[in-house]
């Protein structure tokens, strides 16, 4: 079973660092793009070759890739906080285990419709035992 246990030392960025470290792997990206036009500037002077569109390519793509690789955060499946009652998986290892697990999930979830019933049951008695009926249907 995946744990849920979050320990402060395992949280992820701030979305501030989060950010500055996108921004740092993007100016990177964008110096590697830089050098390489620089590369098919080279390549044709030197040469006079069509191997300069090959750097010419790679830098074309590159924005694409750096914006890809910059919107999609720095996040892993590890980093990620499992909300309150979010869907755990489990591994299929021992069926036993993971039929209790789901049998106590089960009855954890009819004790808190049981409660709620109760919990409604309560204020309705409560409203016929105290509550205005004068409201009801209006004055006349």
């Amino acid at each position: 079973m995946k744990s849920t246990h979050t320990s402060i030392t395992t949280l992820p960025d701030s979305p501030e660092q989060d950010r500055a470290h996108r921004l740092s792997r993007y100016i990177w990206q964008m110096a590697v793009r830089v050098v390489l036009f620089i590369v098919a500037v080279l390549v044709w002077t030197t040469w006079h070759s069509w191997f300069a569109v090959i750097p010419i390519v790679l830098a074309a793509v590159i924005p694409w890739v750096a914006v890809v690789i910059a919107n999609a955060g720095s996040r892993t499946e590890s980093d990620m906080i499992s909300p309150a009652g979010a869907i755990v998986l489990y591994d299929a290892v021992d069926p036993r285990l993971r039929e209790q697990q789901e049998d106590a999930r089960a009855q954890a979830y009819r004790d808190e419709q049981d409660r709620l019933r109760e919990q409604a049951q309560n204020a309705q008695d409560e409203w016929q035992r105290n509550g205005d009926r004068s409201k009801m249907w209006g004055h006349r």
